[in-house]
């Protein structure tokens, strides 16, 4: 079954080379995914409501606010709520800290590894299922 992961990027270019490469190291792991891109907090929330999702990778720095604002609203409405990882350019232990804060499961850096970032969208696909 295709999970589908919200991928909130303003970054074009990265949001098309992450989906690629991420798509391309998932296919060994026999794990399908559906990336349904955003690119602004606006975006994001309008695919949330058409739902259907199964997680999401939220960017921290947005042109229209910020990612964990949408991580909280997220997790404030019961409709929405999803696994969810923020990610960052800029990746310390204060933003670690507030992602989880406001109910993600965990802060990634864009600069991580591959094998570390497969294994962080395997879990939160693990998440998905035993919450669901």
């Amino acid at each position: 079954m295709v999970k589908r992961i919200l991928f909130v990027e303003d970054n074009s270019d990265f949001r098309r080379a992450f989906t690629q490469a991420l798509g391309e190291a998932l296919a060994p792991e026999q794990l399908d995914v559906a990336f349904v891109e955003a690119g602004s907090l606006a975006e994001a929330r309008a695919r949330l409501r058409a739902g259907g999702l199964d997680a999401a990778l939220i960017d921290v720095t947005m042109p229209d606010g910020n990612g964990l604002d949408l991580v909280r609203e997220m997790n404030n409405g019961a409709d929405t709520s999803i696994p969810t990882l923020v990610l960052t350019a800029n990746l310390d232990t204060s933003v670690a800290g507030r992602a989880m804060e406001v109910g993600a499961m965990g802060a990634l850096s864009k600069l991580a590894s591959m094998p570390e970032t497969v294994g962080a969208i395997k879990r939160l696909t693990d998440a998905e299922r035993s919450e669901g």
